[in-house]
This record gives structure tokens, C-alpha cells and sequence, in this order.
């Protein structure tokens, strides 16, 4: 009997001691599970902080393209594409408030010599000059645009009216008659510009920007005949002759 005991007494060491085992494998597995699913959560939140960083780079990249694409690379001013919408906006906005759009188109006047007598990177640079002028003298709320070459476009949303419209011409006129100094190189410039007022001058703005363009022509022809002292010139009113024709039964 006491060899039985002793037997049993044997068999149930060695459970115990198998269960003891057991659980410290148990505890090892777990741990090492607990380790690798650190090391797969840590792998995870790398993963995570990098593609935060690429959408970040993307977004960053789809507003620089959006800016470029309503820009003009050389000036940073508003090109040709942004300012026809922004002229068919801001005629929209006062036609639903009764209020007057204000178009200045300028030309700057001998242009080309500079660049045949200085080389395009000192034209460029006096083109940048002559951009960062008009912003000076245009309000906040204007539209500041390079339309192309040596001729650029502001728009004048909710102006009073023809005198506010001139002011605002004669003021960028007067700036950019300011000497130049490019390179080391004094250069003297004037500008023609050419004004026409929605709606009293046309309520389309492809018409109005016909008219604008047509009266800087002809302000650089009388600028050049001497017949104005200032290089400017207003669209004459089309919206009168309409009515005029209309009450005549024209």
C-alpha cells in the first residue's frame, strides 16, 4: 500500500508540475503574442502617419495646381481663363444688386523695344514691376489680371461710376509713369488704358471687354496725336444709341 501511495503520490507531482509548465508556456506564448501585437501596432501606426503625410502632400500639391491653373505663371496675377469668369461673376453679382462693374484694359506702351534692346529677362522683370503697380493702386475688392504679353485687365466690381471708374485709371496711370529701374537700367513707360462700364457701356462681359479693349486703341492713337492729356478713354455709351434706335422704331 505504501508503494501504491507513494505511486499515486508521484503521479499527481508530476501533474502538477506538467500544469505549472503549461501555464508558464501559456504565459510565454501570451507574451510573446502581446509582443508581436505591439510590434504590428507600432508597423500599423507607421504605416498610418505615412500615408497622413502623402494625402497631406497631395492636398498640398491639388491647391498648388488649382492656384496655377487660375494664374499667371510670370506675375502670380489672375490669367486670362480666371478673369473672364471672374468678369461674368461679378456682372451676375450686380445685376441682382443694380450695381456698376468697372473694366480698365492697359497696354503698356513700347514694350517691345525693351525687349529687343534689353533681352526678354528684363522685359519679364519690368512686366512683374508693372504688375505689382496696378495691385498697389487697385482696391481690395478689385481683380488685378494679366490678359497677356504686355496688356493686362482689371475689373472693378461695385464701383460707383464713371468718375470712380477714371480715378482709379488716372491713379494706376500715374504709377506706372513712375520710372523704371531694371538691371541697373532707368527705363520710362506709359500705358494706354482703355475704360468701359457695365452696364452703361454693354451688359455681356465678352462686349464689354471688346469695348474696354477698343477704347485703349483708340486712347493710344490720341495719346499719340496729342489730341488728350490723359492716355485714357472712355467706351462711349451703347445702351443710349439702343434706346435711341428702339424709340425711334429703328
Amino acid at each position: 500500500m505504501a508503494d501504491g501511495r507513494s505511486s499515486l503520490y508521484d503521479n499527481g507531482e508530476v501533474a502538477q508540475q506538467g500544469d505549472v509548465a503549461a501555464a508558464a508556456v501559456s504565459q510565454r506564448t501570451n507574451a510573446l503574442d502581446l509582443a508581436a501585437a505591439a510590434r504590428e501596432i507600432d508597423t500599423l501606426r507607421s504605416i498610418n502617419a505615412h500615408l497622413v503625410r502623402q494625402i497631406e502632400v497631395l492636398k498640398q500639391r491639388e491647391a498648388q495646381a488649382l492656384r496655377l491653373a487660375d494664374r499667371d505663371g510670370l506675375t502670380g496675377l489672375y490669367n486670362r481663363r480666371r478673369m473672364l469668369e471672374l468678369l461674368d461673376t461679378s456682372i451676375a453679382d450686380a445685376a441682382r444688386h443694380d450695381h456698376r462693374v468697372g473694366l480698365l484694359f492697359i497696354d503698356l506702351d513700347g514694350f517691345k523695344g525693351v525687349n529687343d534692346d534689353f533681352e526678354h529677362a528684363a522685359g519679364d522683370k519690368l512686366l512683374m514691376t508693372v504688375a505689382s503697380r496696378i495691385a498697389a493702386r487697385a482696391r481690395t475688392a478689385d481683380f488685378v489680371c494679366r490678359y497677356g504679353g504686355d496688356e493686362f485687365v482689371v475689373i472693378l466690381p461695385r464701383v460707383a461710376g464713371a468718375a470712380a471708374v477714371a480715378r482709379i485709371a488716372d491713379s494706376i496711370q500715374a504709377r506706372l509713369t513712375v520710372p523704371y529701374r531694371i538691371d541697373g537700367i532707368e527705363l520710362h513707360m506709359t500705358a494706354a488704358i482703355g475704360i468701359a462700364i457695365y452696364p452703361d457701356q454693354a451688359e455681356m462681359g465678352a462686349d464689354l471687354l471688346n469695348l474696354a479693349d477698343e477704347s485703349m486703341y483708340r486712347a493710344k492713337a490720341q495719346a499719340a496725336g496729342g489730341g488728350m492729356r490723359r492716355n485714357r478713354s472712355v467706351a462711349p455709351s451703347r445702351r443710349r444709341d439702343d434706346k435711341s434706335r428702339k424709340g425711334s422704331g429703328a
